[in-house]
């Protein structure tokens, strides 16, 4: 019989129910015991409504007696980043204000996710406005690296990646304008898939009173095997209620399994966003590992201007996320910002604390600018199949609260760096509106860090397929060990 208590693949466990060789109820059980033995040191789980997980762990244990499945996630359980629609939980993104914001339906996501038959039984942190690398507020408090609990497990899906490291979901969904599902999967040594935008609903991940798609932001799977994050994407992906009435994506599909069958373009490293050399050391180790399992690798990028495109991500990651903001509030955060005297921090906050008071007009010139540079990685997308990356500046790093986040540093190769200069690795392909997966790569001493490999706009499946090839041939997920 089928060991629910051990960590497996999502897909494993469906099987498993499928099989007759577990039931729902048996693995709810098993991951609620995990909850319980250790959330209350890594705090990811922040909300749980077990009463009616188990209820509907019973029903899905009839239903699978009787051969009866509802989708591929028949019986599996998981849970949910905070700020998704979960129909009776609270979404408040960390913002005290929000403390009695209850949804009264589940989000798009959840929604896909409940008809595939996931039992969604909790939800997990984020950071306050889902605006850190880190996952803590004043509500929920502070979410802790199952790999070292003195570190950031990322955000905004920091809970995300920590319940999955850990085995307290067997998947997730999160939701990424800034590396949001990337870092947390860099930083806890799992999966996490940015989707091309707009090909996964929002729905139901809004503020209060909000109906708007944010440029540059996309919900997407985590989960701890590439299989499992194909079959999220599967799952999760299609239009929102103001479009799915007349459209549904279509993406190509990408069947290849061998690496030999890649083309991977490697960047390792750019001055606009210096990574620690020990991380570049992993991954460069990591492409010689791709190249003797047969993938054709070599040094190559997109032919757009580093810094004007790190400058163009961040104006435009402003202007996306100034719904709400009065003028006095951004000339408010620009003031504080230019009070720093620090060139470093303007240069990041100047231009995205700019970018919420951009006039339309202004904002329509940047949307060009973006789009030739989508024109440049799409002639580039021609001759490689992937580009390899980063995915941050360095492995989880410790945990800082103090000040505000544009105001806080990283030791980079013994320089002092703010610590959203890390954007550059969110943003290079995020403005594009471009696919890319995060997946392990191997380990900064104790610390796991990842690969990011994007593919050309609407090749989703292709940056599956290569997170694939590589846990075939490298691996993947280790557990940390807290779990072993």
């Amino acid at each position: 019989m089928f060991d629910a208590t051990q960590i497996t693949t999502a897909t494993e466990m469906a099987q498993a129910i499928r099989d007759g060789q577990t039931t729902p109820s048996a693995l709810l059980e098993a991951h609620l015991a995990r909850v319980d033995a250790l959330n209350e040191q890594i705090n990811a789980v922040i909300w749980q409504d077990r009463d009616s997980a188990r209820a509907l762990a019973k029903t899905l244990d009839d239903e699978a007696a009787r051969g009866e499945f509802r989708g591929p996630l028949h019986g599996v359980p998981m849970t949910v980043k905070e700020s998704f629609d979960l129909a009776g939980s609270p979404s408040t993104w960390g913002i005290p204000e929000w403390r009695d914001n209850i949804a009264d339906a589940d989000s798009d996501a959840v929604s896909r996710l409940r008809a595939a038959g996931a039992i969604v039984f909790g939800k997990t942190n984020v950071p306050m406005k889902l605006m850190e690398w880190q996952s803590f507020n004043e509500i929920y408090g502070t979410t802790n690296n199952p790999w070292d609990e003195t570190r950031t497990p990322g955000g905004s899906s920091g809970g995300s990646g920590a319940a999955l490291a850990t085995g307290m979901a067997a998947l997730e969904v999160g939701s990424d304008i800034g590396s949001s599902i990337r870092n947390p999967a860099h930083f806890n040594g799992v999966f996490g898939l940015k989707p091309t935008w707009n090909i996964v609903s929002l729905s139901g991940h809004n503020p209060p009173g909000m109906a708007i798609d944010t440029d540059i932001a996309v919900a997407g799977p985590l989960a701890r095997s590439a299989r499992d994050l194909r079959l999220g994407f599967d799952i999760l992906r299609g239009g929102d209620p103001f479009t799915k009435s007349a459209w549904a994506p279509h993406l190509p599909s990408d069947d290849r399994n061998d690496l030999s069958q890649f083309r991977v373009a490697l960047m390792l490293g750019d001055p606009a966003s210096p990574v620690d050399q020990a991380y570049l050391d992993v991954l460069s180790d990591f492409a010689d590992r791709l190249a003797a399992a047969g993938a054709q690798v070599e040094t190559a990028r997109p032919d757009v201007d580093s810094e004007a495109h790190f400058t163009l991500y961040l104006q435009l990651l402003g202007a996306a996320m100034c719904a709400g903001m009065t003028e006095d509030e951004v000339a408010a955060n620009l003031d504080a910002v230019r009070k720093l005297d620090d060139p470093l921090a303007w240069r990041l906050y100047g231009n995205r604390f700019g970018g919420m008071n951009l006039r339309h007009a202004d904002w329509l010139v940047l949307d060009n600018q973006r789009r030739l540079a989508r024109r440049a990685f799409d002639a580039f997308f021609h001759d490689f199949d992937i580009l390899l990356s980063p995915a941050a500046s360095s492995a989880a790093f410790p945990h800082d609260q103090t000040g505000p986040r544009y105001a806080r540093k990283l030791n980079i190769n013994g320089q002092m760096q703010p610590e959203p200069m890390e954007l550059f690795w969110s943003g290079y392909t995020g403005v594009v509106h471009i696919p890319s997966v995060v997946g392990p790569a191997g380990f900064v001493g104790h610390l796991p860090v990842g690969y990011q490999a994007a593919a050309g706009h609407g090749r989703d499946y292709t940056a599956l397929a290569f997170a694939q090839a590589v846990e075939d041939a490298l691996g993947g997920y280790t557990p940390p060990p807290c779990v072993a």
